[in-house]
This record gives C-alpha cells, structure tokens and sequence, in this order.
C-alpha cells in the first residue's frame, strides 16, 4: 500500500527517451512507490537530505527532470540547514544549470559565500566513516556527543556477529535518561532480553528491547521514537504502509534479519534501505555494512512492524 503522490509529482512528465537504461514495468511500478513514499517523509522532515536524496535520484530513474530539479532545490536548503555549506553549493550549482537566474538560490549562494567568509572554514555534509552514512551531530568517530557507545564500530566484524554486543546497554541508558518507566523496570527488561536472544537458534525472531518496555504503552513508544529520531537524525518510515520488496529484504544473512531486527526494505539505484529499531547497535551496523556492497541508509521503525514484516518475508508464524 503506497502514499498518495502530489498532484503531478508522478506519472505527467514519464518519458522513457530520456532514462539511461530501460527498466522494466515493475522497476518503474516499484520506483513510483518509493516515491510516493518518500515524498511523505520529507514533507513531514524537510532536512532530511538523505531521503531527499533517494527522491532525487528516483525521479531521474523514471525520467522526470522537472521533479528532480525541484528536489534538487530542497537538498540546497537541507544542507543549508544543517550547516553543510560546501553541499549546499553543489545543489545550488544542479539549479543554476537549468535556472541561472533564480533569485532564491543565488541568494543563498550569497549567504554561504558570507558564512564562510565569517568562519573562515567550509563545512562539508557528513559522509561514510568506516562505510556507513553518519549524521551531522556525529563525532568524527561515529559516536554522539556526550553518550556512552557509538553508532559505529570500525572494529567489529559480520563473522560471529552474535557474540557482539547489540547496542542494548546503551538503549537502557538512553530509556532512563527520558524518564518515561522507572530505571528498575527499564534494567529487568534489558536483562530479560538479553537472555531471550542470547540463544536464538534456527528461525527464532529477536526481541526488541522497546517492545519490552513499551509493548502496553504504544503512547510512551511514541514519544521515545521521537526521541531517538531527534537525537540519531533517522528518518522514520512507516512500514505498516509500505510494500517491502522481498528480494532486497532477503539480502542480508539470517542473523542480522531474523537475529538483529534489520530489514533492508527497498533498494534505489547504489542505496539501500534498512530499518531498524536500536540505532544504537553498532556492531550489527557495521555488520550489515560489511554484508553489503551498497550506500545503506538508516531508518526508524516501529519493533513490532519489523517483526510482523519479517515473519510474512520468512512466513513465520506470528508473536502478535
């Protein structure tokens, strides 16, 4: 089930002449899905310049320049936003090629140019440190600012990935610190979960540590999300309202999927998507990085619509 698209954004400027390669029927059905999708995301989060990213490269998959070019003027601002000056300018100049004279960009152009006159430095968007994609208020280590455990983990390995610490920890530590359940209640979940997946044999599901704690209080689940997608910069995708491609969610080794709650659910051009419920598990991100020969792209999604998703990939049967 897909997003309904904006007046115009999906089938009026379709030309295969100007597609690099022809795709097929379902490529192009599967395309127009993920913009529609995609679309919602980043008009609920203007400033989230990797799906706006997505979008853009969507757009000129399905050969519609004009829209390619209006996502090209959000990215400018995007990364004017956030403070990615040297990114901005390069989307300014996408604009300027087929509209010279526009007069928002070239203003923004002039304040960038102003801004970093006044720093006397540039400030470039964030890029892959150790393969993965990393946030703007992340250290150049991958990890947040004043928190205990990183995003990313440079030493870890995909082999034996289970043996690696799941980020769990640190997803307590953030819980208490939002002081939404008692620092008691939170811990007993945490170790009741980590004995639940610390033997997961043959098809057996992990259980997410916010399924745990906030399974009878979908409210207080709502809030932490929010929570988390302030503070990790992820995007959040609603996946009881998109058709995940089955084949992409099955790139990813059993124990990443079934054992770490990761599900690719869409691949666009070199990037793929992944969602996930524990931003904090650096090892199994890194591990899906290290299994993957594409750009990955991070996003939040509820525990229990993973799960459900990946018993109906799997044809598992249901916890819910």
């Amino acid at each position: 089930m897909g997003f309904p698209p904006e007046e115009g954004h999906v089938s009026s400027f379709y030309c295969p002449a100007v597609l690099e390669h022809a795709i097929s029927q379902e490529e192009h059905d599967q395309i127009v899905q993920t913009i529609e999708m995609f679309e919602v995301i980043t008009q609920t989060q203007p400033d989230d310049y990797q799906s706006l990213e997505i979008l853009k490269d969507a757009y000129h998959k399905v050969g519609q320049p004009e829209e390619s070019q209006r996502i090209s003027r959000k990215l400018a601002e995007a990364y004017f936003n956030v403070g990615s000056y040297t990114l901005a300018m390069q989307e300014c100049d996408v604009v300027l090629l087929k509209e010279p004279h526009s007069p928002e960009i070239l203003a923004m152009l002039g304040e960038i140019e102003s801004r970093l006159q006044t720093t006397g430095e540039s400030s470039v968007a964030p890029g892959p440190i150790g393969g993965l994609t990393v946030a703007p208020d992340l250290n150049a280590n991958g990890t947040h600012p004043g928190m205990d455990g990183g995003l990313v983990d440079v030493n870890a390995s995909h082999h034996g990935v289970e043996l690696q610490d799941r980020g769990d920890e640190q997803l307590a530590k953030f819980l208490i610190m939002q002081r939404l359940f008692p620092m008691e209640e939170v811990e007993a979940a945490r170790e009741t979960v980590t004995g639940l997946n610390k033997d997961l044999s043959g098809q057996g599901i992990a259980t997410s540590l916010l399924e745990r704690v906030f399974g009878q209080s979908p409210e207080k689940l709502d809030a932490v999300l929010s929570q988390l997608i302030d503070r990790t910069k992820f995007a959040y995708v609603p996946l009881e309202y998109y058709d995940v491609d089955r084949q992409v969610a099955q790139m990813l080794p059993d124990e990443l999927t079934l054992g770490r709650l990761f599900l690719p659910f869409d691949l666009v051009s070199r990037t793929i998507m992944v969602a996930c419920c524990n931003p904090f598990d650096a090892a199994g991100r890194n591990a899906v990085q290290q299994s993957l020969d594409y750009t990955v792209s991070w996003y939040l999604a509820r525990p229990a619509e993973i799960v459900k998703s990946l018993q109906d990939i799997y044809r598992l049967e249901s916890r819910f």
